[in-house]
C-alpha cells in the first residue's frame, strides 16, 4: 500500500466550523482556525527498514530479586513440544554476622553492645504474588552452597564462567544439595516464607574459618515459576548489655544471583523481542512521512502535494502486533518497554542510546496481550520522534537519528520478555499519524 493509497482510504475528519467558546479575556470567537484533521496509518515498507534483534545486554545478577521455577511451561509451545521446562533457583551470599547493635540497658540507657550471642535464625523469601505463577501452594527447599561461585558470571552450568577459567558446579544448578529446610508457600497466607536455622548451623556460618558460600533456593512443585521482591537471613541475638532481651537482627547479603536452564530460545523467523535477562533489543530504521497528495477533501482545503512538516504532527504512534512468547518465558505480569534513539548506528549492538522517547516509565503492557491467540495492537508513543526527523533534529538541537531501539525499561527488567511479528505483511510494525491542516495554509 502506497502512502497515498493509505490516505485515501482512511477517514478523514473535517473540521467545517471554529469553536464557539470563547475565553473571558478573549474578544475572539474563533480559538481554533478552521482546518482538516487526517489520520494516516503507514505500513511498514512506507516508513521502516532493517529491522534486527540483538540479544545478550545485561546479567541476571543485576536484576535484583530472583526467580525460583520448576518444570515450568514443559511441553506447553506448539513450535517446540518437546521443550524441557524452566528451572530457576536464586543464590545468596553472606556477609559476616552484625558485629554490635544498638541495645537498651537494664537502667533503660541505649547503648552500642558489642558482645552479642546469636542463638537461631531463619531464612525469610518474599514473593511477587501479581508476577508469580503457581497452580496452588508451592513447595520450596533451600540448600547450602558448598561450592564458591562469583554472582556476575554464575550460571546453571558454570559456578564461575570467566574467560578462560570457567569452574563448573560440582551438580549443575548450584552445586551438590545439602538440604537446610523446607517450607510451603501458599499465596493465600501472604507473600512471605520462612525456614527455620537451628542454632548449631548459625554457629557454623559464623565460623570465618568454615567453607560457607551462601544458600540457594529452589522450587520442588511442577508447573511453578515464582519471582522474588527478597531472600536473607535474619538471626535471632541475645545482648549482654540485657540479657533477656532478644533482638531480631539482619545479615547483609554480599551478593545474589539467580540462574536457569535451559536458556530462552533465540527469536523464531519474524519474530521482534524485547526483555528477558540477558534482555534482548529490537532496532530498526524509521524513515520521516513523504508528501500527500489526497485524498480530495485534504486537497479542497489546502493546496497538493502537501509537504508534511513537523508542526502538522499532532500525534505520531508506532503500531506493533503482539506474538505468543515461549511458554517458559511469556510475561504473566505487566511489562514496561521504551523506545530511544540509536546515537552511533554503526556501533550495533554496542551503540550508545539517546534518552528515553517514551518517558521514565515507559509504555506498560498486559500480560494478556502476548497470551495465546496474541495479535494484539501495541501502540507506543513516537510523536517526538518523527518531528524531529521531519525537522532534521531534536528539540535539544542534535540531529536526529533515524535508527531506534525498543528495549525493556530498567534493563534488565525480568526474565519474562515480550514479542512482535515482524515479518508478516499483514501484521508487520505500523506507523499511526495524527496530521493538522489549516484551511488555505497547510
Amino acid at each position: 500500500m502506497t502512502l497515498r493509497s493509505a490516505v485515501a482510504a482512511i477517514a478523514v475528519a473535517v473540521v467545517a466550523s471554529a469553536c464557539q467558546e470563547q475565553l473571558p479575556t478573549s474578544a475572539r470567537d474563533t480559538l481554533i482556525p478552521a482546518g482538516i484533521v487526517v489520520e494516516v496509518v503507514l505500513p511498514f515498507d512506507e516508513f521502516g527498514s532493517d529491522l534486527r534483534v540483538y540479544g545478550g545486554f545485561g546479567r541476571t545478577s543485576e536484576r535484583g530479586g530472583g526467580f525460583v521455577a520448576h518444570e515450568f511451561g514443559a511441553g506447553t509451545d506448539p513450535d517446540a513440544p518437546a521443550r524441557p521446562g524452566l528451572q530457576a533457583t536464586t543464590l545468596i551470599g553472606f556477609g559476616g554476622y552484625p558485629a554490635s547493635a544498638s541495645v537498651r540497658d537494664t537502667a533503660g540507657t541505649t547503648r552500642t553492645d558489642s558482645s552479642l550471642t546469636f542463638l537461631s535464625g531463619r531464612i525469610y523469601a518474599a514473593f511477587d504474588t501479581v508476577g508469580s505463577v503457581a497452580p496452588g501452594p508451592v513447595g520450596l527447599v533451600v540448600h547450602e552452597i558448598a561450592d564458591p561461585w562469583d554472582r556476575t558470571t554464575a550460571t546453571w552450568e558454570f559456578a564461575v564462567d570467566t574467560a578462560g577459567d570457567p569452574t563448573p558446579w560440582s551438580a549443575p544448578g548450584g552445586g551438590s544439595p545439602q538440604e537446610i529446610g523446607r517450607a510451603t508457600w501458599d499465596r493465600a497466607q501472604g507473600d512471605s516464607v520462612f525456614v527455620s536455622v537451628d542454632s548449631a548451623l548459625v554457629h557454623a556460618w559464623a565460623d570465618t574459618a568454615r567453607d560457607f558460600h551462601g544458600i540457594r533456593l529452589e522450587a520442588s512443585t511442577p508447573g511453578t515459576r515464582l519471582e522474588l521482591r527478597g531472600l536473607g537471613l535474619r538471626l535471632q541475638t541475645r545482648p549482654s548489655l540485657n540479657p533477656d532481651t532478644l533482638l531480631d537482627l539482619a545479615v547483609s547479603a554480599r551478593s545474589s544471583t539467580f540462574i536457569y536452564d535451559p536458556p530462552a530460545p533465540p527469536p523464531a523467523p519474524g519474530e521482534a523481542r524485547v526483555g528477558g535477562v540477558p534482555a534482548w533489543r529490537t532496532v530498526l530504521n524509521v524513515a520521516e512521512p513523504a508528501d500527500l497528495n489526497g485524498p480530495p477533501s485534504l486537497c479542497a482545503a489546502v493546496p497538493c502535494p502537501v509537504r508534511i512538516e513537523d508542526r502538522h504532527v499532532s500525534y505520531a504512534g508506532l503500531q506493533l502486533f503482539s506474538r505468543v512468547p515461549a511458554a517458559a518465558y511469556a510475561p504473566s505480569d505487566t511489562l514496561a518497554i521504551e523506545v530511544r534513539t540509536v546515537l552511533a548506528p554503526a556501533f550495533l549492538p554496542k551503540s550508545p542510546l539517546g534518552p528515553s522517547i517514551t518517558g521514565l516509565t515507559g509504555e506498560r503492557l498486559a500480560p494478556e496481550w502476548f497470551a495465546p491467540p496474541a495479535g494484539e495492537v501495541v501502540e507506543i508513543p513516537v510523536t517526538g520522534l518523527v518531528r524531529g526527523l521531519l525537522n532534521e533534529e531534536t528539540s535539544d538541537g542534535a540531529r536526529a537519528s533515524r535508527a531506534i531501539a525498543l528495549l525493556s525499561v530498567l534493563e534488565p527488567l525480568s526474565l519474562e520478555y515480550v514479542s512482535f511479528e515482524s515479518e508478516d505483511p499483514a501484521r508487520r510494525p505500523r506507523l499511526r499519524l495524527i496530521l493538522s491542516f489549516s484551511e488555505g495554509g497547510g
